[in-house]
């Protein structure tokens, strides 16, 4: 009895992989309640009343089973194409976001400053029409007009990276719903294999006797048993098919919050250090207290938010004297910027592949 539930892998028969995990003590229960179906069964006369009623439950078992995991395949195939179209797609409000922050974050470039100019003996290789100062104060003049649209840009994406949270909770609920249905589902499975074989050999006793009889219940209860037994494994594939399936979803919003919220923070990190390099060189006076929301709403999301503003704050403080040593400060920042959107970009193309080439639950 005790390795009743791995004597018989029914999971193989449905052609797929899955440890046939029975809790022991339940399929201890299973097989008294197979030995006692199958002494009920053979004291029925064909035709009866009791005995058609009896035929009728095999077709009823893990019926409630079926409902639910029709049910939750139909939520999971709705959930994957929401994530695919509602969040990942090209025109979706994420992807025109991350764009549009793409655009404004390559036009405020440090390295901008030297595009279209002749280099000189002037400061920076600017030319000499205007002085270090002069350059930096207009990068500063164009870093404010875009400031408060990248912040909001900064929100949306905290938001959406919220969202991604929430869903993977709905996500975490959705799976133990699944992993009790499949849990009973087994022990359906575990039942019909095991009244097969116990079935098959009473029949077979009864044949010597009763010939006419043994056919009768090999037409009407083996033939129930056997068509039930296929059937529960068809749903119990179908049921770790759509748990596999949450579990991509659910690794693909953990994936999408990471990147979003690295970009976010990396954004952030470059606003504080033009801000810190302005009042450095130019002595200007930005929106610190907005500044200061902005890396606030990246810390919130990102644990080594405030490490990462430290470091640039730190690197400002110990000297940076020069306004090319600055601009270098300021490039080396937005550089951190577009790598994180790469790798947002990159999380989110390689989250629509695996989406798009996993099986959806039938």
């Amino acid at each position: 009895m005790e390795d009743l539930a791995h004597r018989s892998d029914p999971a193989q028969t449905a052609g797929f992989d899955a440890p046939w995990a029975v809790d022991p003590a339940q399929a201890e229960k299973i097989e008294g309640t197979v030995v006692e179906y199958v002494e009920t069964v053979a004291s029925l006369d064909p035709g009866s009343q009791r005995y058609l009623r009896t035929v009728a439950t095999i077709d009823r078992l893990g019926q409630r089973e079926f409902t639910a995991t029709a049910a939750m395949s139909g939520h999971m195939l709705e959930r994957r194409l929401e994530v695919e179209r509602g969040l990942l797609a090209a025109r979706a409000p994420l992807a025109r976001n991350l764009a549009e922050l793409r655009k404004i974050v390559d036009g405020l470039s440090p390295a901008r400053m030297d595009a279209g100019r002749k280099r000189s003996r002037g400061a920076f290789g600017l030319g000499p029409p205007r002085d270090e100062l002069d350059e930096l104060a207009g990068y500063f003049e164009r870093f404010a007009r875009s400031h408060g649209r990248v912040e909001e840009i900064l929100q949306t994406l905290a938001e959406g990276r919220l969202a991604l949270e929430r869903d993977n909770s709905l996500i975490d609920q959705e799976e133990l719903a699944l992993a009790a249905v499949m849990e009973t589902l087994r022990e359906h499975a575990l039942f019909a294999a095991r009244l097969d074989e116990a079935l098959t050999a009473r029949i077979e006793v009864i044949a010597a006797a009763d010939p006419e009889r043994a056919d009768c219940l090999r037409a009407d209860f083996l033939h129930a048993v056997r068509r039930r037994r296929q059937e529960i494994l068809t749903q119990l594939a179908v049921a770790m098919q759509g748990y596999a399936s949450l579990q991509i979803v659910e690794e693909t919003n953990k994936g999408m919050a990471r990147a979003m919220g690295t970009a976010t923070t990396t954004t952030a990190a470059a606003l504080r250090t033009a801000v810190m390099v302005a009042q450095a060189v130019a002595g200007q006076r930005m929106a610190l207290e907005q500044i200061a929301a902005a890396g606030a709403a990246a810390g919130a999301m990102v644990d080594d938010a405030d490490a990462l503003l430290e470091r640039q704050s730190v690197a400002l403080r110990d000297g940076v004297a020069g306004a090319g040593a600055r601009v270098a400060m300021l490039q080396h920042a937005w550089d951190e910027v577009f790598a994180a959107l790469d790798r947002v970009d990159a999380q989110k193309a390689q989250a629509l592949r695996t989406i798009s080439s996993t099986g959806t639950p039938d």
